[in-house]
């Protein structure tokens, strides 16, 4: 059988789908990333790369007042390629509250950011026009504590679940050390006992439609500038991570296998 490079990039993600599907629900549909320690925001032309339909936007919530139930179209300052119509919108429902506390958060050392404390929000995602669904979700998370959660679900279905206790020993490395750029406030060097990074989730089989963001204790669980996409045939960016170990050198393989036959594409 000869494929081109369209096909063979069907052939891995449905190989990794096939190979995770008698463990859906621990994560095998999403591969995350983490950027490197000065990234706090999401870029757009190098998370569409080279694909041939993409469209990234953003949410900085710079001008939210702290109302909720918050509902956004995300930006379209990020990128967009393919000629794609229409947007992504997202509703913000729960237990989510504004912060410009600069110790925690605050992408940039400015602006506000939403943060939530012995609760949850819920992220509600639509879109319109051309773009068939959201399979990319990146944020900043600033001070990262053992309690922060996030759950990806399409419809009612949970397809992913992210554990920051996991991810802080076994991702970034412990804090504080002064060996390790993910420890402290990188904007003005506080909290230097907590990790701060900009992560990246990637649906490689289908689409999601909710997050749920979670705190369980009242150490607080910050973020700042949501991102959200869709990306045909996506190359992830960032280093790879995910909480299954096995998962994990499945996922890596086949990211760096779709990685060679977009160079052999050039």
């Amino acid at each position: 059988m000869r494929l081109g490079t369209d096909g063979w990039f069907r052939f891995v993600v449905m190989t990794l789908v096939a190979a995770g599907a008698t463990s859906a629900l621990r994560g095998d549909t999403i591969m995350a990333t983490f950027d490197a320690a000065d990234v706090q925001a999401a870029t757009g032309s190098a998370l569409c790369g080279k694909s041939t339909a993409c469209w990234v936007g953003e949410e900085t919530f710079t001008s939210w007042n702290g109302s909720v139930p918050l509902t956004t179209t995300y930006s379209t300052s990020l990128d967009s390629v393919g000629g794609l119509t229409g947007g992504i919108s997202g509703t913000y429902t729960g237990g989510l509250t504004r912060s410009n506390d600069y110790e925690w958060g605050g992408a940039g050392g400015a602006g506000y950011y939403p943060t939530v404390t012995s609760s949850t929000y819920t992220i509600n995602l639509t879109v319109s026009g051309t773009i068939p669904g959201v399979n990319y979700f990146g944020l900043w998370v600033s001070a990262i504590d053992a309690d922060n959660e996030l759950q990806f679900y399409n419809g009612n279905t949970l397809i992913y679940t992210f554990t920051a206790s996991y991810f802080i020993n076994n991702g970034l490395g412990a804090c504080p050390s002064s060996s390790n750029a993910f420890c402290g406030n990188p904007n003005n060097g506080q909290d230097a006992g907590e990790q701060f990074a900009f992560l990246n989730f990637y649906d490689v089989s289908g689409y999601f439609t909710k997050i749920v963001v979670t705190e369980a204790d009242s150490s607080g669980f910050e973020t700042d500038n949501h991102t959200v996409g869709y990306i045909k045939n996506f190359v992830p960016v960032g280093t790879a991570f995910t909480p299954e170990p096995g998962t994990f050198a499945l996922v890596t393989l086949g990211a760096l296998i779709l990685m060679g036959l977009r160079r052999r594409a050039d």
